[in-house]
């Protein structure tokens, strides 16, 4: 029986990352993915690295986003050598947008934290608005929170250089392999397929909203909430805005391509794939009302995404049996962000080294769960 150090079951870019950083250490790695690398929410994201648009309090999840992001200065060139995969990573800087005295109020709550929190972020007054990107038109702003650090990539392309990075370094892969059970053995574990039946010292669960349906005896699964998402891409005759765009009820992305991409729906507890002619209608209708000159422009196409979700919106990262089975989901809207540092914290932690303990309670799969944890916010 073929033998590895770690098996990561699940090809999504948090898998893949785990994957190439393991690989990177030197160590045997197999990944199984039941369809194709990066065939479901990790191809379906918009793309964003939103470390402080997506976060409105302090705590572990923020210094964690953060971190992550900090990494993909040095990541992605190194992703984009080893796997002649340009990933379209540009610091882009988003808007996130208030219209009424409830939203401006919270904006200048969040700047003010995230200021004393060491992070550039500014208020932009409505003619300061209208000065940075003149074709937003929206009669309601009052004004937005400028975040210059936050970018973006095209989340199906870093999830392929992930992929082939640790293809280069060594790991191999393996698509339209199912997994149908994990058992504990002496010195590791025993994972079955259809396709194979391997031993490794360690096993990451990574398989996005279906990470908690793998049939098993070995650990109970903490509970993975599916989130359907809608989102859609136009092409504009012209570029109408730099920034990205955060409102509350629609987000828009200017893409490296020239497209926009324009985004998304929440449909909790959903996994079905078709995309809901409606929700496109609500997105592109919230898009005209920001910028008018969208309406000019090509359509491009539409699709959908199901994204993983815990009880209290963080993610699971950490041991789930105390030993070798270790679980990397649950990141929500924020997987294509997190990616860096959630590979980065996995293959530390499993080849035993020191890692963050703030973090590692937070995040922990046996973490006590409130939802807390969860914005009210209705789209991403």
């Amino acid at each position: 029986m073929i033998s590895y150090h770690t098996v990561v079951i699940g090809g999504g870019i948090n898998g893949c990352s785990t994957a190439f950083h393991l690989a990177e250490k030197g160590k045997r790695v197999l990944l199984l993915e039941r369809n194709t690398i990066g065939s479901e929410a990790s191809s379906a994201a918009a793309g964003m690295l939103g470390a402080q648009v997506e976060i409105n309090s302090k705590g572990a999840f923020f210094d964690f986003a953060r971190a992550s992001r900090a990494m993909y200065d040095e990541l992605v060139p190194k992703l984009e050598s080893y796997s002649n995969v340009q990933v379209d990573y540009i610091k882009n800087g988003m808007l996130k947008t208030a219209h009424t005295d409830e939203e401006t109020t919270h904006l200048l709550e969040v700047l003010s934290f995230q200021q004393k929190a060491g992070e550039k972020v500014s208020w932009l007054t409505r003619e300061d608005l209208q000065k940075k990107e003149p074709d937003l038109k929206d009669e309601t702003f009052q004004g937005a929170l400028y975040m210059p650090e936050d970018g973006q990539v095209m989340a199906p392309y870093l999830t392929h250089a992930y992929a082939q990075s640790a293809v280069h370094l060594g790991a191999e892969i393996m698509e339209h392999t199912s997994v149908s059970s994990i058992k504990k053995k002496s010195g590791g574990y025993k994972v079955t397929s259809e396709q194979i039946t391997v031993e490794a010292e360690h096993v990451v669960m990574a398989g996005g909203a279906w990470t908690d349906l793998l049939e098993g005896d070995i650990a109970v699964m903490p509970e993975m909430i599916p989130v359907k998402g809608d989102i859609l891409s136009i092409r504009p005759k012209k570029q109408l805005f730099t920034s990205t765009i955060h409102a509350p009820d629609v987000y828009l992305v200017p893409k490296k391509n020239g497209t926009v991409t324009i985004g998304a729906t929440e449909h909790p507890g959903s996994m079905e794939k078709q995309v809901y002619a409606g929700s496109i209608h609500d997105l592109l209708k919230s898009a005209f009302v920001l910028v008018p000159g969208l309406a000019g422009a090509e359509f491009n196409q539409a699709w959908s995404g199901i994204r993983p979700q815990s009880a209290d919106g963080l993610p699971y990262l950490g041991s789930i049996d105390n030993q070798g089975l270790w679980m990397a989901a649950g990141h929500y809207r924020n997987g294509i962000l997190l990616s860096a540092g959630t590979g980065v914290w996995l293959a530390r932690t499993i080849c035993g080294e020191t890692i963050n303990q703030e973090w590692e309670r937070a995040f922990s799969p046996h973490r006590k769960q409130t939802k807390e944890g969860v914005s009210s916010e209705a789209y991403h």
